[in-house]
């Protein structure tokens, strides 16, 4: 049984190897089509190959390429997990947790990140501190552009359907919280 690559004689395929056993090297230069496909025979006989012998990374260790990192060091909170022992060499410190959202960071890095509390904490968090980012903005004389942070513009042109979505499903829920409220206080 022969399988055909191509038109030319020389496209032809041996049978593979009975037995599912590796091939020889001579059987692989039955089926040598370098001649016509580049990069063919990649794993054919080593003294054929011209990257063998940069294909081995040297005998040392990477401690030896490269000197040791200085490590930083920390000027506020830094959180880490609780399955790391020490902090990386370097580390961000841009954002720093402060306030009620940097109070439930500390919180969320007691826990394994294999904990969801510790997931949610930390989404939590997030929406917190952007909340807090507003009252920051308005104590600070500076009125955030809602709409534009949050891409609207961008929603309505690119994905109008999903934004009436969203829209008719806010109308609603302020239609129901509305509701609720004025018979609570009846």
């Amino acid at each position: 049984m022969e399988q055909t690559l191509g038109s030319s004689s020389e496209d032809i395929l041996q049978p593979p190897v009975a037995g599912g056993h590796s091939l020889t090297t001579a059987e692989r230069r039955s089926i040598d089509l370098s001649r016509r496909i580049a990069g063919w025979g990649s794993d054919m006989d080593s003294a054929r190959r011209p990257g063998v012998p940069r294909d081995k990374a040297p005998d040392i260790g990477t401690e030896t390429l490269y000197p040791p990192i200085p490590r930083q060091i920390p000027r506020s909170t830094i959180h880490k997990s609780t399955e790391h022992g020490k902090l990386t060499p370097v580390f961000g410190t841009s954002c720093p947790p402060s306030g009620l959202s940097g109070r439930m960071r500390d919180f969320a890095y007691h826990y394994s990140e294999g904990r969801m509390l510790r997931w949610l904490t930390l989404m939590a968090a997030d929406r917190v501190n952007m909340v807090e980012d507003l009252f920051n903005d308005l104590a600070h004389g500076r009125v955030p552009n809602i709409p534009k942070e949050m891409g609207l513009k961008s929603e309505l042109r690119y994905n109008a359907r999903g934004f009436a979505k969203k829209v008719a499903i806010t109308g609603v829920a302020v239609a129901l919280l509305t509701a609720y409220v004025k018979s609570r206080r009846r």
